[in-house]
């Protein structure tokens, strides 16, 4: 434990040291996923939240993740069809895939504009201390948006991802 002139040396090193390398600090955080973390940690994830809100941006990646009925070439037919660039999508539709698959990468990164989700198992990874993926990723603040494929249930097929698609259209969450 410091004492006390120990403890105030650290704090004028400390404050320098943010001052200098905040950007720096804040960005390398941002890309590890631990910004939200850290500033709860620092009792500063109040700084997160705005009424200007995080918001995705319309013509950022959509992610499609969970098992899929659907292949790939289908995939990338239909997406054409409906005007977007296949380059804007990342797939991970394997279920055992999606056990490894990221999710932490999803948050606060508006670039991230949509996840169209499927079936999934519900331990993942980077979902933090949520249930299952989904949940994380309709609730967890610097989410993008998020639409579950099928009517009843989880389900990704053609006409599925298709209705999904169409609504974040018609909803406004992207543009194709």
């Amino acid at each position: 434990m410091l004492n006390v002139e120990e403890l105030m040396e650290l704090e004028e090193k400390f404050r320098k040291t943010i001052a200098e390398k905040s950007e720096e600090i804040l960005s390398k955080l941002n890309r590890d996923g631990k910004l939200e973390e850290v500033l709860e940690l620092l009792g500063l994830a109040d700084l997160l939240v705005d009424d200007c809100a995080y918001k995705p941006y319309k013509t950022g990646k959509v992610f499609i993740v969970g098992q899929c009925e659907v292949k790939m070439q289908q995939l990338l037919g239909l997406i054409k069809g409906m005007g977007f660039d296949k380059n804007r999508f990342e797939f991970c539709l394997d279920y055992d895939d999606v056990k490894r698959f990221n999710f932490e990468k999803l948050f606060w990164r508006p670039e991230n504009t949509l996840v169209l989700v499927g079936p999934m198992p519900h331990k993942t990874c980077g979902t933090g201390d949520y249930s299952s993926a989904i949940e994380a990723i309709t609730q967890r603040p610097g989410s993008p948006n998020v639409i579950r494929c099928g009517s009843n249930s989880l389900k990704m097929t053609k006409s599925s991802i298709r209705d999904a698609l169409q609504q974040a259209l018609d909803l406004g969450m992207v543009v194709a």
